[in-house]
């Protein structure tokens, strides 16, 4: 469960350190996450991390932060 929000952050633009401070847990956390994540789907790196949340509907451009 916890992959899938670190999936789904990394598909809203999120960094590592935002990530860890909305899911209340470490940057160290955080990476292992993403490894595990990068190894499970196959993806080499944080852009393909991101088409794929497109890709599959984790996200939508409506879920996007404003970033003004």
């Amino acid at each position: 469960a916890r992959e899938h929000d670190v999936l789904v952050a990394i598909g809203r633009g999120l960094s590592n350190v935002e990530i860890a401070e909305a899911l209340v847990i470490s940057e160290l956390t955080v990476k292992s996450h993403i490894g595990r994540i990068f190894a499970k789907l196959g993806l080499r790196d944080r852009a393909a991390a991101i088409v794929y949340a497109f890709d599959h509907g984790l996200v939508t451009p409506s879920a996007l932060p404003d970033r003004d």
